[in-house]
């Protein structure tokens, strides 16, 4: 059984979760472990570990704003992959009836494609408006990629700039 658990004060959750996160985004797309372990403390960001059963199998960072959740990072160890896993979380959290964001990497190479039939399969398209990912440090450039969401048709496009502005300013700017 697939359960979504927040991260405790547990070493071995937090060295998990520390080892998948670097693992799995280039450093370009995340934090310093750290200042996510500090983010956490405030309540403005949800790490939360993917358990099948009761072996820890991935991990979810998920921001929860007023309309709409962000997914910031899911990721599913490579020895668990290829099992439904990330559909399983993704259908636990569609049952919440908010709209669900996050960023894609453009389809550059054959994972980056995989990722986006991924999500495709798991009803979320993506957004046919321009994105730039902020960067996660100051000084650093932006990054061309991708807004997909759990519609099936494109989301207003006032409603988009309003979404990526509530992004910007409480995912990444504030954090600089």
């Amino acid at each position: 059984m697939i359960t979504i658990k927040k991260l405790s004060q547990k070493q071995e959750e937090i060295q998990f979760s520390k080892d998948l996160y670097e693992k799995s985004f280039p450093i370009e797309e995340r934090r310093d472990f750290s200042l996510v372990l500090d983010i956490y403390k405030t309540d403005l960001l949800s790490l939360n570990l993917i358990y099948d059963n009761e072996t820890m199998v991935g991990i979810l960072n998920i921001w929860d704003f007023n309309d709409f959740l962000y997914i910031e990072h899911l990721a599913v160890s490579e020895q668990y992959r290829n099992r439904k896993i990330a559909s399983k979380v993704l259908e636990q959290l569609n049952t919440q009836n908010k709209l669900i964001v996050l960023e894609v990497e453009l389809p550059r190479d054959e994972l980056s494609k995989r990722r986006i039939d991924f999500y495709q399969r798991n009803s979320f398209s993506i957004q046919p408006y321009p994105y730039f990912q902020p960067p996660y440090r100051k000084g650093e450039e932006r990054i061309k990629m991708h807004i997909m969401t759990n519609t099936q048709k494109p989301i207003n496009k006032v409603k988009y700039e309003e979404i990526i502005t509530i992004i910007e300013k409480k995912v990444y700017e504030k954090f600089w």
